[in-house]
């Protein structure tokens, strides 16, 4: 059933109003001789440089003036991606409106009734229904999704037709029959891009919700959300526009502690604060998204064909709880050619083995290659990343193994981690 699906929180349409959405810092680690800062951005893709000791005046970020302690400790160049991923403004993302929710007027008697039901024992209050209109769940059966084509004169005929198809959707011949003065409220429902359903906030009258409805049902609509950042380490990466990215272009991120608790902001050229970020763990994600842009060569490609229009991006994704499971499957080729390099024998290996299944850190980049718009042929490309401390025991047992994978660890504030596997998968495979 409608009613049982997961849905998003609610989202708004441009021009609605904004709607409630949905560590401490570590000291930088002294590199070894074979361990090297991930964080240099020396070639045409970046998202983030090193950290640097800095003596700005802070007398422009807030608090400064209440005699706050606040004290410089970082700064940082980070990459329109950065900007974006970090920036805590609203974006627009498009998505396509399938249907809605129809809520009903409830009678008089129904209200009072409710109101009393709340004075009822947890436990009772299902017992007592009510006569509650439920809602009319309205989704739209049509399939047909119109990709842009390279032909303007094909396509607009074909979406002439498929104009003309709309009108024999039911929704759209259910709308009509609505009487605005029984409904309280219009709640759309949008499906995106993997299938999953979002609500869609509309403003309005009845009246007006029920027409926005029939123009745009089974239409690609757009959806403002309220930042890059949905939660949970997910992005949202359909609000960047790859195609004007230049790795020329940089801004000053400072990290600074305020009364005792790390914050941090990006300044513009005037040195006045664009916008402040109370969660400095968001760093850490944009670092080792730097590292794994750096060690991932499938993952700069990615970015190399959204940035060149060859490619449409969805979504990034940091996943602490990934969970590859290496102790029944092949080693990663990282660990393949150290085992043949250092002859590593059966007993050896299952030494190694567990030691990979534990401090794994995902980052999932989903896109769509270009011209091919098709939603089921959305690529993900996986990222591994592995904490080095989850080696330990191999340090002692193992060393010749231990140094080898060293070589490999990239060094930040995020802490030491390596490149373990990197995977490639499309939607729709089975």
């Amino acid at each position: 059933m409608v009613t049982s699906m997961m849905m998003m929180p609610d989202e708004s349409p441009p021009g609605c109003d904004e709607i409630d959405h949905y560590q401490k810092r570590k000291q930088l680690v002294a590199a070894t001789e074979h361990e090297r800062s991930v964080s240099s951005p020396n070639t045409d893709l970046w998202v983030i440089s090193g950290g640097r000791d800095s003596q700005i005046d802070l007398s422009a970020i807030e608090g400064a003036q209440k005699n706050e302690k606040v004290k410089a400790v970082k700064e940082y160049r980070i990459s329109d991606i950065a900007y974006y991923l970090l920036n805590p403004e609203p974006i627009e993302v498009d998505k396509r409106l399938i249907g809605c929710e129809i809520h009903y007027e409830q009678r008089l008697t129904t209200k009072i009734f409710d109101k009393i039901k709340c004075l009822f024992p947890r436990r009772l209050r299902h017992l007592c229904n009510g006569r509650m209109i439920p809602p009319e769940i309205l989704l739209s059966h049509c399939k047909v999704e119109m990709p842009p084509l390279k032909d303007k004169a094909l396509e607009n005929h074909l979406y002439s037709i498929y104009e003309s198809l709309r009108s024999y959707d039911s929704i759209a011949k259910r709308l009509p029959q609505l009487d605005p003065g029984h409904i309280a409220h219009v709640i759309g429902i949008c499906k995106d891009i993997g299938g999953s359903l979002t609500y869609l906030k509309l403003q309005g009258s009845s009246e007006d919700k029920l027409k926005y409805m029939q123009n745009y049902i089974s239409k690609d609509v757009g959806v403002l959300l309220r930042k890059a950042y949905i939660g949970d380490g997910l992005f949202e990466m359909r609000g960047f526009d790859f195609t004007a990215y230049d790795s020329d272009h940089a801004h000053r991120l400072i990290v600074y502690r305020q009364n005792g608790k790390a914050k941090c902001c990006v300044l513009n050229s005037k040195n006045t604060v664009e916008y402040s970020l109370d969660d400095v763990h968001l760093l850490k994600l944009i670092l080792l998204l730097q590292q794994a842009l750096a060690d991932n060569l499938k993952l700069k490609e990615a970015f190399g064909f959204c940035i060149r229009g060859k490619a449409k991006p969805v979504k990034l994704f940091f996943n602490r709880q990934l969970e590859v499971d290496y102790s029944k499957s092949h080693f990663p080729p990282i660990y393949r050619d150290i085992i043949k390099k250092k002859n590593t024998n059966s007993n050896q290996q299952n030494l190694i083995r567990p030691a990979l299944n534990y401090l794994q850190i995902g980052i999932s980049f989903n896109y769509i290659p270009q011209p091919d718009c098709a939603t089921d042929n959305m690529i993900t490309l996986i990222s591994v990343l592995h904490d080095l401390r989850a080696l330990e025991l191999l340090k002692k047992n193992l060393p010749q193994v231990y140094n080898e994978i060293e070589k490999h660890v990239g060094v930040s504030e995020a802490g030491r981690f390596y490149l373990l596997d990197s995977i490639e998968g499309c939607n729709n495979d089975e």
